[in-house]
């Protein structure tokens, strides 16, 4: 990558409390060395949200801040979050045309836990594809979407067959080619922006997974600050102020003196999720169970990408066509 391209970090928020959170992010990143590549900070406010000069302030400290209030009307949640993502990727092919770079839609309970984060996933964006481990269908195209895959979740039932309760998709914390509105259909634009666009992207077989792009949890956040292979973790349906401050602190010398114990916490902590699944039936934890067991399963039989991820997007196109 040259210094004449350009990512761009989408920060979209709603309230005080996300500015608070990027704001504590801020600190970090002025921690870090400077990318190699150049980098931009689009500031998206919700259009109910007033725009945070505390955060253009922070981040003007690190690198060029552009300002953005999302134009279009729509609130609530799912369709909210949807609009400010369409909005960004509409102004983003606008406003970089022609750039080869991504756009990094950073939600407020993510953060990069490694100094040479951005630097990380540049270099696996623009890597070429290996033939025998690759899924994306054209070694000639970068790839228009990268980040952590979720395989298809499903959740047992007593004397019934598991009920499917999550399709497959690259959660929504991920990195966008900046023209990647054109890519997608009008239809693309329905419902929950993540689950909508990874079905065309992979018929476009222009998807690329990322481990480097990892959910984690407040329990297990301190272990995976300690895995050199994650440069930006999820805090998916965790408590966004504590785990984004776990994931901000610095390891201490305890912690890296016991890291040797680790494989160990990971395999209780799977016993764990097995036995609560048997009673969270229902609900948000029955979901989040079930889909960090069935993660875990599907890159455990993954070691390196296999005909066997292949097989989950053409399954995953058949089932969206």
């Amino acid at each position: 990558m040259s210094d004449s391209n350009k990512h761009i970090i989408i920060l979209p928020y709603f309230c005080e409390e996300e500015v608070v959170r990027y704001v504590q992010i801020a600190e970090k990143l002025k921690t870090f060395p400077k990318p190699k590549g150049g980098y931009h900070f689009l500031l998206a406010s919700s259009p109910r949200a007033e725009t945070s000069q505390t955060l253009i302030d922070a981040y003007n400290e690190i690198g060029t801040t552009i300002p953005f209030a999302c134009p279009s009307q729509v609130f609530g949640y799912p369709e909210g979050p949807s609009a400010m993502f369409w909005d960004c990727m509409d102004y983003l092919a606008a406003a970089f045309p022609g750039e080869d770079g991504f756009s990094l839609w950073l939600e407020s309970d993510m953060a990069p836990t490694q100094p040479n984060w951005i630097d990380r996933l540049s270099e696996e964006w623009y890597a070429p594809v290996e033939s025998e481990t690759s899924y994306e269908s054209d070694s000639n195209h970068l790839p228009i979407m990268m980040g952590c895959f979720v395989p298809e979740v499903y959740k047992t039932r007593i004397f019934k067959k598991p009920k499917r309760i999550l399709e497959p998709h690259i959660n929504g914390g991920a990195c966008y080619a900046l023209d990647f509105a054109k890519y997608m259909p009008t239809e693309a634009r329905d419902g929950v922006f993540d689950m909508a666009v990874f079905q065309h992207a992979a018929k476009l077989g222009r998807a690329r997974f990322s481990r480097q792009i990892a959910f984690s949890t407040t329990k297990r956040v301190r272990r995976d600050l300690q895995d050199p292979n994650k440069v930006l973790l999820h805090g998916f349906m965790q408590e966004k102020d504590e785990f984004v401050s776990a994931c901000l602190e610095p390891l201490t010398k305890q912690e890296q003196n016991s890291a040797a114990w680790n494989p160990l916490w990971d395999q209780l902590e799977t016993f764990q999720r097995q036995v609560r699944v048997k009673f969270f039936r229902k609900g948000r934890q029955a979901m989040l169970e079930n889909m960090f067991l069935a993660k875990q399963k599907f890159e455990r039989t993954t070691n390196e990408l296999t005909d066997d991820f292949e097989t989950a997007f053409q399954g995953s196109a058949k089932h969206a066509a």
